[in-house]
């Protein structure tokens, strides 16, 4: 019989008997084993032949398959507790081949996993509180960002109530710097006004860059939003 593989490209003597079983091509519980048995003592024969060094452990097996082997010849096929060797039956070198298998998969898996972890880099926590704004947009009596964000959504559900019945679709660019311009000149026809009162127009890119405006103008002190109770109007007052 004539061996094409090398000792080097197995771990160990159960990944040489795996590869041995996946030559067959079959199911290992439908493979007799005496074959597979006789495949592994001619290719370390062959070595041995060749005086090509073999590991320890691949001499181990040859004993164990051997001692197996004999057993089988004589007749005795029961397990003996004092058996000093680690295969036992012909079954139990089966078993031992399929969770070879298994851990050799799984092994497989981690190292794909330690792959794509190589491919994540991480940065060490740094203090942000040099970033951190101590300026709030809000007042006291309890107005946060979300509700500004549900009086947002109340005015893109209104869009469709808004739309004309025919449209003329045309390209317009809309600014948040002037949104800004326009909401200053209406605080300063009034005090304050209704937060919806700035959402004149139902398109989107008019609604987002309004809202925008209302919080850039926010930040800089340009106006003040408020809202005494919840569910109440949201003012927006001119400072």
């Amino acid at each position: 019989m004539e061996f094409q593989i090398s000792i080097e490209n197995f771990e160990g003597p159960m990944d040489l008997l795996l590869h041995l079983v996946k030559e067959t091509k079959l199911d290992i519980y439908e493979i007799k084993m005496s074959e597979i048995i006789d495949k592994y003592l001619d290719y370390i024969h062959s070595l041995q032949t060749l005086n090509i060094d073999i590991s320890s452990s691949f001499l181990v097996m040859a004993a164990s398959l051997i001692h197996l082997k004999s057993k089988k010849l004589i007749g005795k096929v029961e397990e003996d507790e004092s058996d000093e060797y680690d295969i036992t039956s012909e079954e139990d070198l089966k078993n031992k081949i399929v969770l070879y298998e298994q851990y050799k998969e799984l092994t497989k898996d981690f190292e794909n996993l330690h792959q794509k972890r190589e491919e994540i880099h991480t940065k060490l926590p740094e203090n942000l509180k040099k970033y951190e704004s101590n300026y709030e947009i809000f007042n006291e009596s309890g107005l946060t960002s979300i509700d500004l964000f549900k009086a947002l959504e109340e005015v893109l559900s209104r869009m469709h109530y808004k739309e004309p019945k025919n449209t003329k679709i045309t390209r317009r660019e809309i600014s948040v710097a002037s949104r800004k311009v326009w909401i200053r000149k209406k605080l300063e026809e009034k005090e304050k006004c209704d937060f919806f009162e700035l959402f004149e127009e139902n398109t989107k890119e008019y609604i987002i860059a309004t809202f925008l405006a209302i919080l850039e103008m926010s930040k800089e002190s340009m106006l003040k939003i408020t809202q005494e109770n919840t569910f109440d109007k949201i003012w927006i007052w001119r400072i």
